[in-house]
């Protein structure tokens, strides 16, 4: 299919992926061009296995996944995880919102971030434990220069 140069249909796939990539903060959420793209790539999946006789919901299954790939956890989860695990006792649960996206703003984590490639899928590898160590060390030098 033809990439979507406007969302001037309402299409479940657009709404939903970029539904997806504006509350974990992907900076995808404001590409156009490529949240149609993915929309229309599971779109072709879904119409593609349910011509070949695939159950409706292994092809809608199927087409998510096509739309979500490489897209599940992002930066500002795997920082807002840490946050809400470890620092408990330090921010208020209305606050950690604001803060994992205040981190996200310190070259430290990102440099943090960038070391361990962390990607879409990051949570499901099994190098997350010194990832997570070495985040919350940050974090925590951070929160003590904020005197927090």
């Amino acid at each position: 299919m033809k990439p979507n140069d406007e969302y001037s249909e309402l299409n479940y796939y657009i709404v939903y992926l970029q539904a997806h990539l504006s509350a974990h903060y992907f900076p995808q959420s404001v590409d156009r061009r490529f949240i149609a793209e993915r929309a229309d790539n599971a779109l072709d999946t879904y119409v593609t296995l349910f011509l070949q006789g695939k159950p409706q919901h292994i092809a809608q299954e199927l087409a998510m996944r096509e739309l979500l790939k490489g897209l599940y956890v992002s930066r500002y989860d795997v920082v807002h995880t840490i946050i809400e695990e470890d620092c408990w006792l330090r921010i208020p649960s209305d606050e950690m919102e604001v803060k994992a996206l205040y981190m996200l703003t310190k070259p430290v984590i990102h440099s943090i971030l960038d070391r361990h490639e962390v990607n879409g899928d990051f949570l499901t590898r099994e190098d997350y434990p010194p990832l997570r160590y070495e985040l919350l060390a940050a974090i925590n030098e951070i929160l003590d220069g904020d005197e927090l």
